[in-house]
């Protein structure tokens, strides 16, 4: 059966009364709980289900933004309830969605545990569905409530920071008031601050930078240099380098403007007057302790103060100031990075190149030449950040970098030719301080030529800088190396030292980026070069030709031919004359051009991990034809310090066309499939592994099962879980060597809504017979199963109440019962309103559909979604109670349907109320067909009709014991009303026992009075009290009234023993949970106790536990000994709180007998001591 939902009754763009979360999870291992809980919410819901607490975890990560709450069993398979509670703390899911816990387990440890894991409410079963069904959905407003209060508090602390900008912006202008110098500056260091921001984000995970976090920084950096408003004018504004004394007073302004920060603590938030404190004292502090005003060093210098200060330094030396004029953007990036203006943090230098190139375009954009406009927002869309427990991609990459440097102890300096920027990276020692000073990294050369070089080879270094490098970017080459001796300051010797150049990137020709690394010749590792004379290779390696071609290329930009094979010759089809002529020995010519620019880009990636590549291309033969070559080559070192790449080239080109036609054909099998929408499986029995056609994830939204696949996609897939026995007898069939199978499943899709869907798979069997491998196609069947059950739906049901109709019911409540297990017992009820044609003659027959409707709509809400409901005549209903634990439960629910249809329609019929009688069969007791179950819950039917309607009886052998539930339908709910006894109202009666009893001077004389009017009122036979003995095993008749002619029992059962009825326990099991133990026809009783009941004339019982500290500690009893009695449930209300009266005043005075006793006995005691002592 298709559980319908909220979302197939929603037109397409409606929006549903949740938002985005409709969805409830109910997770429990036993499918008639899921049932019942589905029964509850399917109407308002869309529902998911799981089976274990690891199936249900899964689906909380697809669904958390939609669930809105998780039904939860404790006790499960795999995972149980408190695991999954474990992990939703960790993962953080259980602060969005609230998790509800529903067991038997009413243990208080078992609460206290719950609600410490998270639990927003524990609910025991069994359970009221309608108080269920409230409290899960005060749980989702509350928690709807909740986030939108988040979402709330956020707006508004958003709109607080705009309101504090205001004054922001008014100390930001007084600054730029009172410096000549500032001018834009206060605007140029937020956009800085906020760019550079941005990539310390994205690079740096590890400071936790968020968009919130970037935005108070930003703004609080306008307050860097607030302090220098208390600076005076002639050391603010002097035009000319400042003394000693004057910059002491200058580096005060840090300080300064803390102490007026302290004061606004109640103007702006604490996070922002944070940053705007740490700014302020703290951006002129550097890297290597060498700042002011604290000499703080590394990442003791908060973050943002550190970005703050390369914000300020970049703008200080780009524009105009009284003692200087501005410098250009790149050089001023030089300086920046090689330490001119003091130790920067290395993380916060690789994010500064990269966005050196938006600092230089802020600069020219607003540049304090322009005319000043109206600040721009700086708000732009959310940057997306990585968010990882770890190191991002980068991070590691610069770590392991700086390793690496580390560990080489070598000079390193990073250039671009095109932009001038240069930075040195890192400096083996200070030999080589001269390369930090330059414009540009030609200007360093120089400068390094004339401080540190012997002078036999600075003409050498100078020639490097103005013509060597760019011979070396315009050749294409990838390394190159010269030697060179320089001074070492310690000692003023010379050493030789290798300068090795590298070109960083080779993919955009327009690009000019270099790195030179410089290794002291003493420390350079020895390495042999593999060096292969060309002129050996015919003797060396002829085996080779009969493999392919081999040949030797420059690692350069056209991969320049050094030497080939007569292998390569006869592959090509060229000569070496041929190829110099034509193609100038550049073999990238003579690759296929489609292919070039991949053969480059491939040689480049591999060649950054190691010296071994491996690729696949076309060549240009002689002949015209494009053969395939798999080319598997080595980088080595030649004999002049250029790279060259030994290639061995095998052609491909048959096994390559095979694998096109079979790539052809599987992409005509591809379109195909895309067309049909279906899903292609394979599942390799033997590795358990199962592969998808690639429209899986567009179709369903999420990554399927693949490895176990057997256990996993049964057990915590996003199969139903009512589904899953079927999945698995799939997976068994197909082990079992049945060559064919189908199955129909559904399966949650990215929205959390299960489709139906289809499995057809064929097995695949080796030379034995076996099966190892299974083929198939999934696909969505869900519309056209929709639409039959749409139909089903329409056919079995009945049109005005829309219960199942009578041949509908007759058919599902036979298939039941045929396929029932032996030990599960059943109800079957014949319901009938009472009275109906006069509903009919009087209201009308709309008035009776009406009436009928409403009766239907309260069996749906006080029967199980498991049970079935069906209206079998005008007025008549029959309803099958599946897996009942006895005959108690059907009696209990039942009742409450009497008191329910008796307060239906009140109003509309003036008073009227509407009744009903129900007649009740038990299955397997009564019988175990429908036939003999029906004529049975009939003939119960029958006798309750003749017992005066408005009640209920269950078939018993020949005859029924029957429970009368409910008033006449005329009465009032407050009247106790018997046909032996006059009205009283329920207060009036109880308020003459109880003051009765409080005015008493002997009680147990006004019990015995009370007794008397209780058998007189309500007509009993036998009205009496038993208190059990201080063991609890025995008891006493301590207190009777007997109808004349009623012989007394109170002799005969002192000291009773329980023993005689089964034992103490077994006779407090007849009492209920609201300890009254009721039988009309004791008939009906266990055999020890019906045979006790039968030997006291007893024909029907009504008993009352009374109390005492909570221990049951006897009963007050109304016997009838010459009919069978039923009382209505207002009388057994009045007797039940009568009984509780008499039981509080009568251990009263228990209490106070035992107290006046040991007083009596301690008084002995005294006495005897007194005389033994004279």
């Amino acid at each position: 059966m298709i559980r319908r939902n909220r979302a197939d009754h929603c037109k397409t763009g409606e929006k549903t009364l949740m938002g985005k979360r409709d969805t409830i999870l109910i997770v429990d291992d036993q499918e008639i709980n899921r049932a019942i809980l589905c029964g509850i919410f399917e109407q308002d819901y869309n529902l998911l289900e799981a089976e274990n607490g690891e199936q249900a975890l899964i689906l909380l990560e697809q669904y958390h933004e939609v669930i809105t709450v998780v039904l939860l069993d404790l006790i499960m398979p795999v995972k149980d309830g408190y695991q999954v509670l474990e992990e939703l703390r960790k993962n953080g899911i259980l602060a969005e969605v609230p998790v509800i816990v529903i067991t038997a387990d009413s243990s208080a440890e078992n609460e206290v545990r719950a609600f410490d894991l998270g639990a927003a409410d524990l609910i025991m079963k069994p359970f009221e569905p309608y108080v269920v069904k409230k409290r899960v959905e005060n749980v989702i407003d509350l928690n709807l409530r909740k986030l939108n209060q988040q979402e709330l508090i956020e707006r508004q602390a958003y709109k607080l920071m705009e309101s504090n900008s205001v004054m922001i912006d008014a100390l930001s202008s007084v600054i730029e008031y009172r410096s000549m110098e500032t001018g834009r500056h206060i605007h140029r260091i937020r956009m800085f601050t906020r760019v550079l921001l941005e990539d310390v984000a994205r690079c740096c995970p590890e400071f936790g930078l968020d968009e919130r976090k970037i935005a108070l920084i930003s703004s609080a950096s306008s307050m860097h240099d607030i302090g220098k408003i208390a600076i005076p004018d002639s050391i603010l504004n002097k035009p000319g380098k400042l003394t000693e004394e004057e910059f002491d007073i200058m580096k005060t302004h840090t300080v300064k403007g803390c102490e007026m920060l302290e004061n606004l603590d109640r103007l702006s938030d604490r996070d922002y007057l944070k940053y705007a404190y740490n700014i302020c004292r703290y951006h002129h502090e550097r890297w290597n302790g060498k700042g002011y005003p604290d000499g703080l060093k590394g990442n003791r210098i908060p973050v943002c103060a550190q970005v703050v200060g390369i914000a300020d330094c970049y703008d200080a030396l780009t524009t105009d100031r009284v003692y200087r004029k501005a410098i250009a953007p790149k050089q001023a990036s030089n300086m920046i990075l090689n330490g001119e203006c003091g130790d920067f943090s290395p993380k916060l230098l690789e994010c500064f190149k990269n966005v050196e190139e938006s600092f230089s375009r802020l600069s020219e954009e607003y540049a304090d030449s322009e005319q000043q406009e109206p600040e721009k927002s700086c708000e732009k869309d959310p940057v997306l950040f990585m968010q990882d427990d770890g190191m991002d991609t980068l991070h590691m990459s610069q770590m392991k970098y700086f390793t690496l440097l580390h560990y080489m102890n070598d000079t390193v300096v990073e250039a671009d030719l095109i932009s001038g920027q240069y930075h040195v990276i890192y400096t083996a020692n200070t030999d080589f301080e001269a390369l930090k000073s330059g414009k540009n990294f030609k200007d360093a050369l120089h400068n390094l030529a004339e401080q540190s070089i012997h002078p036999d080879d600075r003409e050498t270094v100078r020639r490097l800088a103005d013509e060597y490098i760019q011979e070396f970017l315009d050749d294409g080459l990838m390394k190159q190396s010269w030697k060179f001796r320089i001074c070492r300051r310690s000692s003023g010797r010379y050493y030789w030292c290798t300068a090795v150049l590298l070109r960083v990137d080779m993919e955009n020709p327009y690009q000019r980026r270099i790195m030179m690394i410089w290794e002291e010749q003493g420390a350079e590792i020895r390495k042999e070069r593999a060096e292969i004379p060309e002129a050996e290779w015919p003797e060396e390696w002829e085996f080779v030709n009969l493999l392919g071609g081999v040949h030797t290329c420059l690692n350069d930009s056209g991969f320049t031919i050094l030497g080939m094979n007569e292998g390569f010759h006869s592959m090509v089809g060229y000569t070496r004359d041929e190829i110099e002529a034509i193609f100038h020995n550049q073999y990238i010519e003579m690759i296929y051009p489609d292919d070039r620019r991949t053969v480059v880009q491939q040689v480049r990636e591999q060649l950054r991990t190691g010296n071994s590549m491996e690729m696949e291309y076309r060549l240009t033969t002689k002949d015209g034809k494009v053969i395939w070559v798999f080319d598997k080559s080595r980088r080595m070192d030649n004999g002049d310090g250029k790279e060259k790449i030994f290639c061995v080239v095998v052609d491909i080109t048959q096994s390559k066309q095979a694998q096109e036609e079979l790539r052809l054909t599987l992409e005509r099998h591809r379109i195909i499939m895309e067309q049909s929408n279906d899903i292609i499986f394979e599942w390799d029995m033997e590795a358990d592994y199962v592969t998808y056609s690639s429209n899986w994830e567009r179709k369903f939204g999420y990554v399927p099962i693949s490895a176990e696949a057997s256990i996993r996609i049964p057990r915590i897939s996003h199969v139903h879980p009512e589904d899953a026995p079927e999945m698995e007898q799939l997976i068994r069939d197909m082990r079992s060597n049945v060559p064919y199978a189908e199955i129909e499943f559904r399966l949650a899709d990215s929205r959390g809504r299960y489709i139906w869907s289809k499995i057809r798979a064929a097995a695949q069997f080796d030379g034995d017979g076996k099966p190892f491998k299974v083929v198939g196609v999934l696909m969505d069947i869900d519309e056209e199963k929709r639409l039959s059950q749409a139909l089903k739906h329409e056919a079995e049901r009945d049109g005005l109440t829309q219960v199942y109709n009578k041949n509908a019911g007759q058919r599902i409540v036979q298939r039941y019962l045929s396929q029932r297990p032996e030990d599960e017992r059943a109800a079957l009820i014949i319901l009938d309103v009472d009275n109906f044609k006069y509903v009919n003659d009087n209201y009308g027959h709309m008035f009776g559909d009406k009436a009928l409707q409403e009766i239907a709509s309260e069996l749906r809400r006080l029967f199980r979604s498991g049970d079935i409901i069906s209206r079998i005549g005008g007025d008549e209903f029959m309803i099958l109670m599946r897996g009942i634990p006895d005959l108690k439960s059907a009696e209990t629910r039942i009742g409450k349907v009497i008191g329910a249809i008796h307060g239906l329609l009140r109003e509309e019929m003036e008073g009227i109320s509407l009744s009903c009688s129900a007649g009740i069969a038990i299955c397997p007791e009564d019988g175990c067909d429908f036939e003999a179950l029906f004529e049975r819950g009939d003939y119960a039917l029958y006798e309750a009709k003749a017992g005066g309607k408005n009640g209920f009886a269950h078939y018993q052998g020949g005859g029924c014991a029957d429970r009368r539930a409910g008033t006449a339908g005329i009465a009032a709910n407050t009247r106790i009303e018997s046909s032996d006894a006059p009205s009283v109202t329920l207060n009036t009666f109880l308020e003459q026992v109880y003051m009765e009893l409080y005015e008493a001077e002997h009680v147990e004389e006004a019990i015995e009075e009370v007794l008397e009017k209780i058998g007189g009122l309500f007509g009993v036979g036998r009205v009496y009290i038993f208190e059990n003995d201080e063991d609890g095993l025995h008891g006493s008749n301590t207190f009777e009234w007997c109808w004349e002619g009623i012989p007394s029992r109170t002799e005969n059962l002192r000291n009773f023993s329980y023993e005689e009825i089964g034992g103490r326990d077994e006779y407090r099991k007849l009492f209920g949970t609201d300890g009254i133990f009721y039988c009309s026809d004791i008939r009906s009783l266990p055999v020890r106790t019906r045979r006790f009941m039968e030997s006291q004339n007893i024909k029907s019982i009504l008993q009352c536990a009374i109390w005492e500290k909570g221990k049951f500690a006897g009963f007050i009893g109304f016997d009838d000994c010459t009919v069978s009695r039923r009382w209505t449930r207002e009388q057994i209300s009045v007797l039940s709180m009568v009984a509780k009266v008499i039981g509080t005043f009568l251990f009263k005075k228990r209490t106070e007998d035992r107290l006046t006793d040991v007083t009596r006995e301690l008084i002995s005691v005294q006495t005897m001591k007194q005389k033994q002592e004279l």
